[in-house]
């Protein structure tokens, strides 16, 4: 195949490719810490899966999925937790792998197959949620660059949480929904599906058997390494996931599939799977996940009930069979049995390990964690869905607003998600969003019975459907008591299940009918995408808008600086950075701010602050002067403002430039410091 005929077959893929790689360097720098001795490890991770990807599609997916569950928990080897803005790994592998895909894509001229039922709701959904995090994002960043000239760390909620982090929140959980549909397509544009199941499985079963050994190491050795702060002071493990919690899901996910791949294949990944499957109700119980545990049990009665019936068909009721067949099939229930059983009563050791750590309270206080839920999250996200039916709060905003709605509800509660993944939907994209989520669920149902109903009873590859289908119910139960919306290696490993129901009911040579749109459809959907664009961005600028927030909740906006410091003599003052501001009451006519700059070079490059008075949540902005620092020595300005006594403004500091002590000058302070700001005094006029 010549490469110059084939980027003319498919430039629009190059276009998308460019702007892809351009978005994602841009989120690579910003969100992921550029730590040398991190970088030096995934980098190169990153790059491999990239270019592999491009040049042989089919083995950096395989390569994509062995890493999928093996990176999450990188960061924490290297002491990256807060406040170091970490990006999900699994994201930025995506990232990476997507770039690949779509280089590929551009030098190929195989048609690219996709789910003709699936393509619409997902369609829909995707524009819902980009319409979503384009308007929150102007809410967030109180419409810059209509409203403010800048993007300023206002204060979002009233446990603090500035607009930096809110918007890192919508961004995050924007690309949560979206490159799991990307994940999707790009899986059903492999060829000749089911040949290509076998190794994806190999390649699971791998990587999973790395990630408990892993989880054994620190269950047995030292639970700090590769863990993070709130899973060690717990006593879970978390193995190679980004918590413990992710690990438990991943577990109750894998546990039914691996079942169906035992009575599907032979040879290696047989007795993987049989090795896997009781090591992962072993560890299950180290990530204190209620509900993982909950749905690995239930998942393995089911997926004994659905595979019963298919036994006794294909052995035509022969009794000989029929025995070995029971034989067969509650082996691995027994096997799991024994292990949990003496898990509980035949280690001494097992047992002390349990209660001497926090899992078997985690275990016991079910009760308490269902009525904390009812009581306070799931509360919350159904006021949410009450005061904004069509729209929610906005995407990434539950984790936002259900502070301040709990300040207004007069409970005691921090940021978190909404435990449950449809209330989190409702709270965040409303009644239209929680639609659109039933619609897709009822189309990868349908697919289910498609898929079944086309293998034969004779096929082993039914076992393998089965165990799908129960791993996807498995996840379903997860996400009524947790969101595990932060958790990309566990919403990919979804939408992976999800691929293998529609590979497993689609025949190697047979190809998806091309998808075409009704003008119905076309008129309905822009009509439903232009209802929630028009009633999101009317509620963002009114009772949504940082402004109402601001004013209905008393939340005082102080963004740009740092901790409070003290100089030798008592003087109070604060650093801030590029920019800085503070809410002020103005008491008297004569205000009076002192000022310090301590850069090395301040005397050959001297700093300049402007400074504003900003009324009316900046609708208003008065220029009040600009100042220039020459020397390290403190100075105080005064400015006459006798018209605004009695206002309540924002005083804001925009510095001409910052600097690092600790690169400059090899002081251990990372911050990137402007200038120092005194206490600010008012004075009568004289």
């Amino acid at each position: 195949m010549s490469l110059k005929p084939s980027l003319i077959y498919r430039p629009s893929f190059l276009l998308l490719a460019a702007f892809w790689g351009a978005a994602g360097c841009f989120f690579y720098i910003k969100y992921v810490p550029l730590v040398a001795s991190f970088q030096t490890i995934f980098i190169p991770i990153l790059a491999l899966v990239f270019l592999l990807t491009a040049l042989h599609f089919s083995w950096g997916t395989l390569l994509f999925i062995f890493f999928l569950p093996l990176i999450n928990n990188l960061p924490y080897f290297f002491g990256l937790f807060e406040p170091f803005p970490v990006a999900p790994t699994a994201l930025v592998l995506f990232l990476a792998y997507f770039l690949g895909w779509l280089i590929s894509r551009a030098i190929s001229k195989v048609r690219m197959s996709v789910p003709v039922s699936l393509t619409k709701p997902l369609i829909l959904f995707s524009a819902v949620v980009a319409i979503s995090a384009l308007i929150t994002f102007f809410r967030f960043s109180n419409f810059f660059p209509i409203l403010s000239d800048g993007i300023y760390e206002l204060r979002t909620n009233v446990i603090g949480v500035t607009a930096g982090g809110a918007i890192m929140s919508l961004i995050f959980n924007s690309l949560n929904y979206l490159t799991g549909v990307l994940f999707l397509f790009v899986l059903l544009s492999v060829e000749q599906p089911k040949r290509f199941i076998k190794p994806v499985l190999g390649v699971l079963c791998f990587s999973s058997l790395i990630s408990l050994s892993f989880g054994l190491f620190q269950c047995f050795h030292n639970k700090m390494i590769g863990n993070n702060p709130i899973s060690i002071r717990s006593g879970l493990i978390n193995a190679t996931f980004k918590d413990a919690l992710a690990f438990g899901a991943y577990l109750a996910i894998i546990i039914p599939l691996l079942l169906g791949a035992f009575l599907a294949f032979r040879g290696l990944i047989k007795w993987l799977s049989l090795i896997i499957i009781p090591l992962s109700f072993y560890m299950i119980l180290f990530s204190g996940s209620k509900i993982a545990f909950l749905s690995s049990i239930i998942s393995v009665l089911l997926f004994a009930a659905l595979c019963f019936p298919l036994w006794l068909k294909r052995v035509k009721l022969n009794k000989t069979h029929i025995l070995k067949s029971k034989i067969l099939l509650w082996t691995v229930v027994f096997l799991v049995a024994v292990v949990i059983i003496g898990f509980f009563i035949v280690d001494e050791h097992f047992r002390d390990e349990i209660k001497n750590s926090q899992t078997y309270l985690r275990f016991k206080g079910l009760e308490h964690a269902w009525n904390y839920r009812m009581e306070t999250l799931w509360k919350m996200a159904l006021a949410m869905v009450r005061d904004y039916p069509l729209t929610g709060v906005g995407i990434g905003g539950y984790i936002i607003e259900v502070s301040n709605y709990a300040q207004l509800k007069r409970i005691q509660l921090k940021s978190e998600s909404a435990e449950n993944y449809v209330l989190q939907v409702g709270s965040e994209l409303g009644l239209i969003g929680i639609f659109l989520v039933f619609w897709i669920g009822w189309e990868i149902l349908r697919q289910m019975r498609r898929s079944y109903s086309k293998l034969l009873f004779s096929d082993n590859l039914k076992f393998l459907l089965i165990g799908a289908i129960v791993a996807i119910f498995s996840f379903f139960l997860n996400i009524q008591l947790h969101s595990h919306i932060g958790s990309f290696e566990v919403q990919y490993t979804f939408w992976l299940l999800v691929g293998f129901v529609f590979w497993l009911g689609r025949g190697d040579e047979e190809r998806e009918e091309k998808v075409v749109f009704s003008k119905k459809f076309i008129g309905l959907g822009c009509l439903l995408i232009f209802v929630f664009g028009a009633v999101h961005l009317w509620n963002s600028t009114h009772s949504l808008s940082l402004k109402s927030r601001t004013e209905r909740l008393g939340i005082k906006q102080e963004f740009g600086f740092y901790q409070l410091e003290k100089t030798k003599d008592g003087r109070e003052f604060r650093w801030t950075g590029s920019t800085g501001g503070l809410t002020l009451k103005i008491e008297k006519a004569i205000m009076v701010i002192p000022f310090l700059a301590s850069h090395p070079d301040l005397q050959k490059y001297p700093v300049t602050v402007d400074i504003y008075l900003i009324k009316q949540f900046f609708k208003k902005i008065r220029f009040l002067k600009e100042i220039m620092l020459r020397h390290n020595i403190w100075q105080s300005i005064v400015f006459s403002i006798p018209e605004e006594v009695g206002n309540e403004v924002i005083v804001l500091f925009k510095v001409s430039r910052t600097w690092n002590p600790l690169q400059t000058i090899r002081t251990p302070d990372s911050r990137n410091l402007g200038v120092a700001v005194g206490r600010i005094e008012f004075r009568d006029l004289k």
